[in-house]
């Protein structure tokens, strides 16, 4: 089957829309996100206008729920809900990556303030190498991710971003205005998930668009030691159909996508001897003669078994 438009890139499907006077009351409340009632059809959702960074970060912090709005400018948009098919692609992931190793931890949507900037931005997880963490026996988790950020101390090394109802270029632009700036991050995974239409092959199989963005600043910098911009260095398909909405085979059983990621890059920083292992996380055993996933030691999880989860959240 064809769908009409770009199931993911009409840019109608992703214009800003004004909140209602309901809306805005919300916004000027101290309800949580659960008493806003919107559906995925309204975002992104334009809540309020002439709102310092102090207001913004007071209201979105008292919420928990930082990650799913977007400020620039003093305009404060709504660009995602906690529903189970973002929740289910954050979760996953980050249980696959940690089973890896027991030498990072997964700091979840920690408050990442780039050195010298007022503003910081939550991604949905983010990684960071137990051999970065100074103090860590004597400080409480909280406290140290604040303390790294304000004294320029390491960062988080891994950095995921789950974007459904928010706009890829939403997302990209977070990359390069926040977490690849200097002494920042050092690769960021964004799954973008595609808009779901209600239909399924076979009534089962949901027909979505998904795919893996894997953003590494060393290897930007490799090309081009002047850049300024990062675009990704690799993306991946993984869904059931064409971005025209076509039924797709490009991932219908284990081992077909990877997404890796370098131990070079998940322990950037660390002292050396810099740990080296290779580790290839799937739920279906990789069978003995099969050829390895990864080029370099590291991380390969197996994009087969996000699919399925994301799929199963689907509803």
């Amino acid at each position: 089957m064809e769908m009409a438009v770009n199931i993911d890139d009409d840019p109608k499907l992703t214009e800003a829309k004004e909140a209602n006077e309901k809306e805005k009351e919300w916004w000027s409340s101290e309800n949580s996100l659960g008493y806003l009632d919107v559906g995925e059809e309204r975002l992104p959702l334009i809540l309020a206008r002439g709102v310092t960074f102090k207001q913004f970060q007071k209201r979105v912090e008292k919420i928990k729920a930082r990650r799913f709005f977007s400020f620039q400018d003093g305009t404060v948009m709504l660009i995602e809900l906690p529903n189970p098919d973002h929740e289910a692609a954050n979760t996953f992931f980050s249980s696959q990556f940690t089973s890896s190793t027991q030498q990072v931890d997964n700091w979840g949507a920690a408050k990442l303030y780039p050195q010298g900037q007022g503003h910081y931005e939550e991604p949905d997880a983010c990684f960071v190498p137990i051999s970065l963490q100074p103090r860590r026996n004597s400080m409480k988790k909280d406290e140290f991710i604040e303390f790294i950020n304000f004294s320029g101390r390491p960062w988080p090394t891994i950095i995921l971003e789950v974007a459904s109802t928010e706009s890829l270029v939403h997302a990209i632009n977070k990359v390069n205005n926040h977490w690849f700036l200097p002494n920042c991050a050092e690769d960021v995974i964004i799954i973008k998930l595609g808009s779901w239409r209600n239909q399924r092959y076979n009534n089962q199989l949901p027909l979505r668009r998904l795919r893996c963005l894997k953003f590494c600043r060393t290897a930007s910098l490799r090309q081009n030691l002047n850049t300024t911009r990062f675009d990704p260095i690799e993306e991946i398909e993984f869904g059931s159909v064409y971005s025209n909405g076509r039924e797709a085979s490009f991932c219908t059983g284990p081992h077909m996508k990877w997404i890796t990621i370098d131990c070079s890059c998940i322990y950037s920083g660390c002292q050396p001897p810099i740990l080296s292992f290779n580790a290839v996380v799937s739920s279906a055993p990789l069978p003995a003669n099969s050829p390895s996933p990864l080029q370099r030691p590291g991380v390969a999880i197996d994009l087969y078994d996000i699919q399925q989860a994301i799929f199963r959240a689907t509803v």
